[in-house]
């Protein structure tokens, strides 16, 4: 997901819950009874005790009621012995039946506020699948939504639309699902529409089958397993753009009249896809990439897999002017989930820096691979930029995060603009060579699984032959960043320069009272420029420098290599204490 629109996505679940639109207290059918759940917050989710392994899915849906008429078939494997119950996340939801697929046996059920609890006819174990078929009905406030056209001159400006929104834990509010990320499936899905419409979805189209009713059915299918925050679909009256990259099927859904706009704006995608290949010599995965644009979109982009959601506003009103008309960095950092988030995706949210911090560092990645070192850099100082705007001290989180209710308040500019720093500074850290053959392997290894940020280290630590405990710990399992002050003097007649670096950030239970930082500094003279290092590891440290000729000007960090702020001043008195003397 793109952050630039989410903290509007969180104000609005916000004010949703403050108007009382959360939703109500589900009653269940069975026993009349109502009660309480806290199945969808991370920190109390039970652990699994079973495996989803294939969901069919077929939808049908009335706009003017704004309802969806779903039938699901959801196939488990235990994951221990004796499982007796299956439990799916399902907000808001009119069941009207739930049987055993196989002989459609009807099962006892019972409906809590967030789940769906279906007892199973016999106990069963590791060694056999099971699968439920539930049919219901429901009128979402989230997860789907019903847009209405809009007409005018010279036509219909944008037709009318139904698309999902799945991540954090949205999907249950139209599909009985197991909605959290540390569950991948295979998926098919039946889309019912319009005879003038088509349906948008994950995987490959299979089949359209023209119904007697005047609509048509899609049948999508998702053959590789994906969690399940990344079903989608769109429904509306799109035209289609193609195009390629070697085998792979590209393709962009615009709105009819606008065709040109889009081919302009995502016309890079190929070349995008080419660099990420390049890089992190991994091939695209899939067999296919789609892109739609929808309305009323709250957020830039959403990675669904195969199948990314753009906010219409992201693509057709961008600055005209511009020569990637605005949204390359959306594009290209929804592309780049294919790889970091889609195929290897965090476990829990607690670790989504894994997901948006390596895509944010891919946006980077890619403007380096059109301008070069220079471009990456601005890339990078810019989101460095949106950081420390959006920081606030009280509000500082670590990069793993285990403090929070619901998944939407992660998304926000620690994970990401820092997340994307840290990755950056990790690559400073173990070279060029060692980072990008580190990236190959975790993607390899980790492949249509879930990792930690655990993980991550190990295959770094591994690939390097380093041990990056102190650079987890103080850049993704505490918070924050340092704010040095840094003062510097020249004494003529020692010909020494004298550096003096504090850490002013406050130190806190989650914070570093004292950063390590090889801190490079860039000294002019008259007779050129060197780089001098400080390796910093206190709260207050003094470094002495040989030195021949007066400082005309001092530089900290010039190559960006560091997540900091800084402020610089020439001492006119001299403070005491000498850490230590390094000569150039």
């Amino acid at each position: 997901m793109t952050y630039k629109r989410s903290l509007l996505r969180v104000g609005l679940s916000v004010l949703l819950v403050a108007f009382g639109w959360a939703g109500p207290t589900l009653v269940s059918a069975q026993t009349g009874t109502e009660s309480v759940d806290i199945f969808n917050t991370a920190a109390r989710r039970p652990a699994r005790t079973f495996d989803v392994e294939h969901y069919v899915i077929r939808t049908r849906f009335d706009r003017q009621t704004r309802t969806v008429f779903g039938d699901v078939s959801v196939r488990v494997r235990a994951l221990k012995a004796s499982i007796q119950s299956v439990d799916l996340d399902a907000a808001e939801l009119k069941i009207e039946s739930v049987v055993l697929e196989s002989d459609s046996t009807a099962l006892v059920w019972r409906v809590t506020t967030n789940r769906l609890s279906i007892s199973l006819p016999k106990p069963f174990d590791p060694s056999e699948s099971v699968t439920v078929r539930i049919v219901y009905h429901a009128k979402p406030h989230r997860g789907l939504y019903f847009i209405p056209g809009i007409k005018g001159p010279p036509g219909v400006l944008q037709p009318a639309q139904i698309w999902t929104q799945g991540e954090a834990e949205e999907n249950r509010y139209w599909l009985p699902c197991y909605d959290f990320p540390d569950d991948k499936a295979t998926v098919e899905q039946y889309i019912t529409t319009a005879s003038n419409e088509i349906a948008i979805s994950n995987g490959i189209l299979v089949n359209v089958a023209n119904n007697a009713d005047r609509t048509r059915t899609f049948h999508w299918s998702m053959d590789q397993p994906f969690s399940s925050y990344l079903i989608s679909l769109v429904v509306g009256d799109y035209a289609q753009i193609k195009d390629k990259y070697g085998d792979i099927a590209v393709e962009y859904n615009t709105y009819r009249g606008t065709e040109e706009v889009a081919r302009r704006v995502f016309a890079k995608t190929p070349a995008m896809m080419r660099w990420f290949e390049k890089v992190l010599k991994i091939p695209y995965p899939y067999k296919r990439y789609a892109q739609t644009m929808v309305a009323s979109f709250i957020f830039g982009g959403m990675e669904n897999i195969t199948a990314t959601t753009h906010a219409d506003t992201e693509i057709l009103y961008s600055d005209p002017t511009a020569t990637d008309a605005g949204a390359d960095d959306l594009i290209s950092h929804e592309l780049s989930h294919s790889w970091f988030g889609d195929l290897v995706t965090c476990k829990d949210w607690s670790e989504l820096w894994l997901n948006e911090g390596l895509a944010t560092f891919m946006e980077a990645s890619f403007k380096e691979s059109e301008g070069g070192h220079e471009a990456y850099l601005a890339k990078l100082t810019q989101d460095q930029k949106e950081l420390f705007a959006e920081d606030m001290p009280s509000k500082r989180h670590p990069l793993v995060n285990k403090n929070y209710s619901t998944g939407m308040e992660l998304f926000d500019a620690t994970t990401y603009k820092k997340g994307g720093w840290v990755i950056h500074m990790l690559r400073e850290t173990v070279g060029d060579d060692v980072f990008w053959r580190a990236l190959t392997a975790y993607l390899n290894e980790f492949k249509y699984a879930n990792v930690t940020s655990a993980d991550l280290q190990r295959v770094f630590e591994k690939v390097s032959g380093r041990n990056l405990d102190w650079f987890f710990k103080q850049w993704v399992y505490q918070a924050g960043y340092p704010e040095l002050d840094v003062n510097y003097r020249y004494d003529s007649t020692e010909e020494k320069l004298t550096v003096e670096v504090e850490q002013k950030q406050k130190a806190d239970p989650k914070s570093p009272a004292a950063f390590r930082l090889p801190l490079e500094i860039e000294v002019t003279t008259a007779q050129g420029t060197q780089i001098v290092l400080a390796d910093v590891t206190q709260r207050v440290q003094a470094f002495t420098f040989d030195l021949a000729g007066n400082p005309t000007d001092v530089m900290v960090d010039p190559h960006s290599r560091l997540l900091k702020k800084v402020e610089l001043r020439r001492a006119v008195v001299a403070r005491p204490a000498v850490a230590a003397v390094f000569p150039y």
